[in-house]
């Protein structure tokens, strides 16, 4: 007599990312991940703060807008259990703590607010479980890394296991607004925005070490990558597409420029970041992946699952 079969239960994970938020729903068939479901809006908080370090009024209506069209989805889905984390933009807003209960009402749902730690921990996780069902190997030191908006993520990891997790309360928007903010791209401000991202990495444990390879979890690496036509990102890789946004000379010629660029605003700050990451902790190649918090998260969640859980 053959054991009954139950379907897979269905998850989902919504991102209130510092740039955009988004929303994934899917289940796990025979140790992978079928996403079902995937949304992304840009609600743009990390710029869009006020000079007492408040979000505006505008992105709060954006992104209350975006949360109730994603309470709508989650909805029609019936996922089983739902987890529903928000980044570093929220964690330095001011006002946070009246935009976040307003947030669960549009939503429908209780929204975690996670450390820099929680949130390396979920990307990591999203990473290796893709590396790990491609075959990598997993006693090996992994490093990832999560350029986002408003901080950056170093993650240092065996297999699954999480061993140290970096948070740098500096992102994509911050550089670009900070070195490129009216527009223009020069060698002195790109050479400024790199120095500034030098000089916030030297504190990490990782920084001055050899790296052959590390993995990036961020729209950041996977925009550059599709620009320079490149399965990897090497120090000569990124000196060249340091050379073409130089050429470009704004921020609106090079989005006109590349498709890659227009989906990921303030790219010029993550290159920045990135060549900061590159040469402060001896990267030889940054590998662009296509997983990260989101997916870790949906793992997370499965590995919770307990039968009988209730309807989210």
């Amino acid at each position: 007599m053959h054991p009954p079969s139950f379907p897979p239960f269905r998850y989902a994970a919504v991102e209130l990312g510092s740039d955009s938020f988004r929303l994934h729903v899917g289940r796990i068939e025979r140790d992978e991940l079928v996403l079902e479901a995937s949304l992304c809006e840009r609600v743009a908080l990390a710029a869009s703060f006020e000079e007492d370090g408040s979000l505006c009024e505008a992105a709060m209506r954006r992104a209350l807008a975006c949360l109730r069209d994603f309470a709508q989805t989650l909805d029609a889905w019936r996922p089983q259990a739902v987890r529903v984390v928000a980044t570093a933009a929220l964690r330095m807003a001011r006002n946070a703590a009246v935009f976040l209960p307003a947030a669960e009402t549009a939503l429908r749902r209780p929204i975690e607010l996670v450390a820099g730690d929680e949130t390396g921990r979920l990307v990591y996780l999203g990473v290796a479980s893709t590396l790990d069902d491609a075959g990598a190997p997993s006693g090996c030191a992994r490093l990832v890394l999560d350029i986002g908006a408003a901080s950056t993520e170093l993650v240092l990891g065996r297999g699954a296991v999480v061993e140290r997790v970096e948070s740098f309360r500096v992102g994509a928007v911050r550089q670009s607004l900070s070195f490129f903010g009216d527009g223009r791209i020069d060698a002195a401000g790109f050479d400024a925005a790199v120095r500034s991202g030098r000089s916030r990495f030297a504190e990490s444990a990782l920084a001055g070490g050899r790296w052959e390879v590390a993995y990036g979890a961020c729209g950041t690496v996977r925009a550059l990558s599709e620009i320079a036509g490149a399965q990897r990102l090497t120090p000569d890789t990124l000196r060249a597409l340091r050379a073409r946004f130089l050429e470009a000379g704004h921020l609106a010629r090079v989005r006109l420029a590349w498709p890659a660029a227009a989906r990921v605003p303030h790219l010029a700050g993550g290159l920045a970041l990135l060549v900061a990451l590159v040469e402060e902790c001896g990267l030889a190649e940054v590998a662009p992946v296509r997983a990260g918090l989101r997916v870790g998260a949906l793992w997370d969640l499965h590995r919770r699952a307990a039968p009988g859980a209730a309807a989210a």
